[in-house]
């Protein structure tokens, strides 16, 4: 049976990460304890002294170095963070389903997986702004065109034009094949510390803006899937803080009460 794992990411030990499906695997990023059942980003080759700077893609290297020889290209991997979890399809912003959130996480393949070679977050809508102009108005332009310089031309002009777009899949979330995942990386992490050693000598990462290269990846990674595999979407959930309380995971599993799909999936319109 091929594998099909999507590593969740956590920056503290989150009970209900451990009443998810067997495939969402809970990796601890960071250095604070976790559970030993948990895989933990302290422990093989990591990068964990940037993940102040890079959030959760320190989680996506630590995979790439550690776990990428487990797979083969029929099988799977994703990544979701702790409160933003996958479903198992495309639902409208207006739905009536009587259903409990946990009943439409997305815990195996859908046919869409034998169309597509990646899967993405339904796509946020920028309702005033472009791409472009979006980040500049949150964090600022002198990363964002220093970029331009640092990538090949041809990939800069593309990039260009992506960030003309009002709409992209944030939080760099992805469903991937084993070899997408490995020329993702391979290409990002260099590129990546060019960005940090710019943003480190113009002293950019400071305040809000301290995730300066990870919110700028986020962009980035929409461009890069849609130009090197051929991606579509699932739709997905953000948890607030009920269903993540470790004092209720105790006694039930918060993801199950009924009718509580109603409320979601998630969509964003900025």
């Amino acid at each position: 049976m091929n594998k099909f794992h999507i590593y969740c990411f956590a920056s503290e030990y989150n009970s209900l990460l451990d009443k998810l499906p067997k495939n969402i695997i809970p990796l601890g990023l960071g250095n604070k304890n976790f559970p030993g059942h948990w895989l933990q980003e302290k422990n093989g080759e990591n990068i964990i002294e940037l993940n102040k700077y890079y959030a959760e893609l320190t989680g996506i290297y630590w995979v790439y170095k550690n776990k990428i020889n487990d797979y083969d290209n029929n099988d799977w991997i994703g990544f979701c963070h702790y409160r933003r979890l996958w479903l198992d399809n495309f639902y409208n912003k207006n739905h009536n389903i009587k259903s409990n959130i946990y009943s439409k996480l997305l815990f195996k393949k859908t046919n869409i997986f034998d169309k597509h070679n990646s899967i993405l977050l339904q796509k946020t809508k920028l309702n005033r702004e472009t791409i472009l102009e979006h980040f500049i108005n949150n964090h600022g332009e002198k990363l964002i065109f220093e970029t331009f310089k640092i990538l090949d031309k041809s990939i800069s002009f593309e990039f260009q034009n992506y960030l003309n777009n009002r709409d992209l899949s944030i939080c760099n979330m992805f469903i991937t094949k084993p070899n997408i995942l490995k020329n993702y990386a391979e290409f990002l992490y260099p590129f990546m510390k060019k960005i940090l050693n710019f943003c480190l000598e113009n002293n950019l990462c400071v305040d809000k803006n301290i995730k300066l290269p990870a919110y700028f990846i986020e962009r980035f990674t929409s461009f890069w899937f849609h130009k090197y595999s051929n991606p579509t979407y699932l739709s997905y959930v953000e948890l607030n803080k009920f269903y993540m309380s470790n004092f209720l995971n105790k006694y039930f599993n918060t993801l199950k009460i009924p009718g509580s799909f109603s409320n979601f999936p998630t969509n964003l319109d900025i």
